[in-house]
């Protein structure tokens, strides 16, 4: 983490040097900083990975990380002050000229004397006697790697919920297929891959199937040659001494015995694609059946391996499962013990504890084999995360090999997420914004939002972060942290100065750490602190009485204006600032001082005034007061926050004028009445991806529809017609880049197929009250794959897709479709659909007789229906969709 932190003052140094005119001598200085810097920063890879081991070089490594936040807050602060004197018209030019001067020169020196510490640090490296500070690794990691070292031959007895998986395995190794395939187990650390691979290794099918076979332990730290060495003893009998051997000899020897009978080799414990391709091409396709298995957490890993097989993801336990292998360790001298009541609810709250991770529940089932004592039980059970802790080949010694494998910027984004509540589900857009202002996202030619979402996708390959929730186009909408995992990522955070949580213990925070979550249960207003070095303030309701009434009015957790002020007095180098949820009706003109500030969330905050000092926030990235319907008026300076990325507000036409047109950046409008938006010129917002607009479109409609065909950029759109119709949407065929098209509002005609958006692929449709001659239109759109009808949007009582109809749709979601009372689907129609969502269409009498032909189908959804229409599916009309893999009812 010291890497990113340096790193991150690296950036921020070569933007200083931009703004400020420094002195040419002390411009070299300031240069030489960076040199050193970038310097340091050479050693920090390996001097992280070595710090568990050696106090020394924790020390050094803290010291480091120290310096660089140093830089940081003398960089920040300078700002501060410079922005101050801009401001302050109290003073004469003469004396402001001073000032500005007096603080140059005290940033001059002061960056000096920092350089001089990088110097002194340094050079302690070799008086700590840490020289050789990238040789070998660490002994901490290779005692875990001895201990964690695989055999075929040490079978894990009591296993658990793993014989649907290996039965799958099997078949998939043993099936007549003659074509090479690698297969690979993926999973997170500790859920069991090594333990399945073992069961189908020794499988009497496998025996049979493969003469010869061999199983080798790669790990983080592999040796080509010693793998090839292991597999050479187990598949031959090699008459040459393999020491003295090279690489390509080896790999040379391996070919020629592999080639002769068909063989399954096992690549236990994979971390990288490197190890693959050190060794892959020793393994023959001969078209005979052979086979090669990986285990890996790793996804990458696995397609890298055979792009042609789909990898076999291991999952959690369930509760039940979970609960029976706690009862084989727990209970393993005595199996009626768990008879007792009191033992059983404590044990079963220890399993949830565990998440479903088999590994965690192994290791405290064994540590409770020899304790029959309540009370015993209640103390692991408050310790339970620390007991994880302890042994070398433990828990989060197992989970901590993930974190530590990450790149130093993966790591920084890993610690972020542990600052949300446990069990939280977090919206993937909103957390790209967060990573973005915190500046964990380099600023380089890719979009910075397409670069966080890699980042995320890498963290769920790696199988550290979990899929809450996928977009129906295959896209992660909401993410999660395993709850070991989340202890893993603040054990960290805490060990790094990373971030603090103030949850319910009122403890004051560390005057180090420069993040803090703030929890609703956590006092804030009789518990405040001040942190000038803060940079982050998340606050998180973490109740379940939200959706309370009273919630605005009586709510213990509102922040009052004073609060606010506090902030703003005590927090004045802030990057984000998030309120979401938490009651605040005002902020005051105090929100001007925070120039740093980057994102400032207040949405659904019962907000119903701001100051027009937000102006002041040049550095704004995201601004979102949406969901708050008191807030009548947004003061008319938004157009000074030249950075801004991200603006969501509620479209209502109440206030003056709102100017967005100098905001060159703007990725999202989401959204603006209409009225304002004309006030504007569109084609200057060529950033523009996602716009919101709502309003009444049939007033000046040429000139609303032409302002939006200037931007060229534009993938999303959501249109809201209010006091009239729309009218004709045909001038949305020139948007060539639109994708996403949200329409709310009636609609008295539908343009014709072609006279949509050429490359439309999605399309929801809220309130039009159309009849079955728009089916016709909408079925012929060549493009779309996802089809939203939601309430009020079709008023006739019966549907028909037609012949052919939707040639390519593979989503299709029914909502509250008041009226339909019956659905037909003809010859051809729909074929490609994958998911079907039915929820809340009350006079839906049944499922279409078309629903047999559609072999795509996989997910069949139906919520919220009557209870006739979901027995009818249960019963005789279940013939329609017993192909169907997943039926839901909800």
């Amino acid at each position: 983490m010291a890497e990113a932190a340096v790193s991150f003052v690296v950036e921020r140094l070569a933007g200083i040097l931009e703004e400020i005119d420094f002195h040419t001598d002390v411009r070299k200085h300031v240069e030489r900083l960076q040199e050193e810097l970038v310097r340091m920063r050479c050693f920090l890879k390996d001097a992280e990975a070595k710090q568990d081991d050696d106090e020394r070089v924790r020390n050094w490594v803290s010291d480091i990380r120290n310096v660089a936040y140093d830089a940081e807050d003398l960089i920040d602060t300078f700002l501060l002050r410079m922005e101050s004197l801009k401001k302050n018209h109290f003073f004469k030019r003469s004396a402001s000229v001073f000032k500005e001067w007096k603080h140059r020169s005290n940033i001059a020196n002061e960056l000096l004397h920092i350089q001089g510490r990088i110097v002194n640090i340094s050079a302690s490296r070799e008086t700590y006697g840490i020289r050789n500070i990238g040789e070998g690794i660490s002994t901490a990691r290779e005692r875990l790697r001895k201990l964690r070292r695989s055999s075929p031959r040490r079978e894990e007895k009591d296993i658990v919920g793993l014989d649907e998986d290996i039965d799958k395995l099997v078949k998939q190794l043993v099936k007549t297929d003659d074509q090479w395939h690698a297969i690979s187990i993926v999973g997170m650390g500790g859920i069991g891959k090594t333990t399945l691979a073992k069961k189908v290794y020794n499988h009497g099918d496998i025996e049979a199937r493969f003469p010869s076979r061999a199983w080798v332990y790669v790990s983080q730290e592999f040796s080509s040659k010693d793998l090839l060495e292991a597999i050479i003893k187990q598949v031959g009998s090699p008459r040459r001494k393999l020491e003295s051997l090279g690489e390509e000899e080896l790999e040379g020897i391996l070919f020629e015995h592999l080639r002769r009978k068909r063989y399954l080799v096992v690549l236990d414990d994979v971390w990288s694609i490197e190890a693959w391709n050190s060794i892959a091409k020793a393994f023959p396709d001969r078209s005979n059946g052979s086979r090669v298995m990986l285990t890996t957490r790793k996804n990458g890993i696995a397609l890298k391996a055979d792009a042609q097989s789909i990898p076999y993801h291991l999952h959690l336990l369930s509760e039940e499962d979970g609960w029976m292998l706690f009862c084989k360790k727990a209970f393993i001298h005595n199996n009626d013990s768990y008879g007792s009541p009191q033992l059983e609810e404590r044990g079963k709250e220890i399993v949830a504890k565990c998440a479903g991770l088999p590994l965690a529940i192994i290791v405290v089932g064994g540590l409770l084999s020899t304790k029959k004592n309540l009370g015993e039980w209640k103390r692991v059970l408050s310790n339970i995360h620390s007991l994880f802790g302890r042994e070398a080949d433990g828990v989060s010694a197992i989970l901590a090999l993930s974190y530590n494998d990450l790149p130093y910027y993966l790591k920084s984004c890993f610690l972020h997420l542990g600052q949300f509540p446990e069990d939280r589900l977090i919206p993937s857009h909103k957390l790209y914004r967060l990573w973005i202002a915190e500046g964990l996202i380099p600023q380089q030619g890719e979009r910075m939002e397409d670069v966080a979402e890699d980042y995320l996708n890498e963290l769920i390959e790696r199988n550290m972060v979990q899929v809450a929730k996928w977009s129906v186009n295959d896209r992660v909408k909401q993410c999660r942290l395993h709850d070991l995992l989340r202890d893993l990522s603040l054990s960290k955070a805490k060990a790094e100065s990373f971030h603090e949580i103030q949850g319910c213990q009122n403890l004051q925070p560390s005057a180090k750490s420069r993040r803090h979550a703030i929890y609703s249960t956590f006092q804030w207003p009789q518990c405040k602190y001040s942190d000038p070095q803060l940079r982050s303030l998340l606050f998180f309701r973490v109740d379940h009485n939200q959706s309370q009434v009273n919630y605005y009015i009586n709510d213990p957790y509102k922040m009052e204006v004073s609060d606010l002020d506090y902030i703003g007095k005590s927090f004045k180098l802030l990057r984000i600032l998030e309120l979401e949820g938490i009651p605040c009706s005002k902020v005051s003109s105090i929100i001007g001082v925070l120039i740093h500030l980057k994102y400032l969330g207040l949405k659904e905050t019962n907000l119903q005034e701001t100051s027009p000092s937000i102006s002041s926030l040049r550095n704004l990235q995201t601004l979102d007061v949406a969901a708050n319907l008191h807030l009548k008026i947004i003061p008319n300076v938004i157009w000074k926050l030249i950075k801004l990325r991200h603006l969501y507000m509620c479209g209502h036409k109440y206030g003056g004028p709102l100017r967005v047109d100098t905001l060159l950046h703007l990725q999202v409008l989401s959204e603006i009445n209409v009225e304002k938006w004309m006030q504007n010129n569109p084609a200057k917002l060529t950033s523009l991806r996602k716009l919101g607009i709502r309003g009444n479109f049939s007033f000046k409609a040429t000139e609303i529809f032409d302002s939006i065909l200037a931007l060229v950029q534009l993938q999303s759109l959501y249109l809201r017609a209010e006091d009239a119709d729309f009218p004709p949407l045909t001038q949305l065929s020139a948007l060539q880049n639109l994708i996403k098209l949200h329409i709310r509002g009636t609609v008295r005609q539908l343009p014709s197929s072609h006279e949509f958006p050429p490359n439309l692929t999605q399309l929801t449709l809220e309130h039009t009250h159309l009849k079955q001659d728009s089916v016709r239109v909408i079925e012929n759109l060549p493009r779309l794959l996802i089809l939203r009808l939601k309430a009020h949007s079709y008023d006739g009582q019966k549907m028909t897709i037609s012949v052919n109809g939707f040639p390519q749709l593979e989503f299709l979601e029914f909502h509250s479709l008041e009226c339909l009372e019956e659905l037909n689907l003809e010859e051809g129609a729909v074929l490609r659909l994958r998911s079907f969502r039915i929820i809340n269409c009350a006079n839906l009498k049944m499922l279409p007789e078309g629903m047999k032909s559609l072999g795509a189908l996989r997910e069949l959804d139906i919520e919220e229906m009557p209870k006739a229409f979901v027995d009818r599916v249960r019963g005789e009309d279940f013939y329609k969709v017993q192909h169907v893999p997943s039926i839901l009812f909800v």
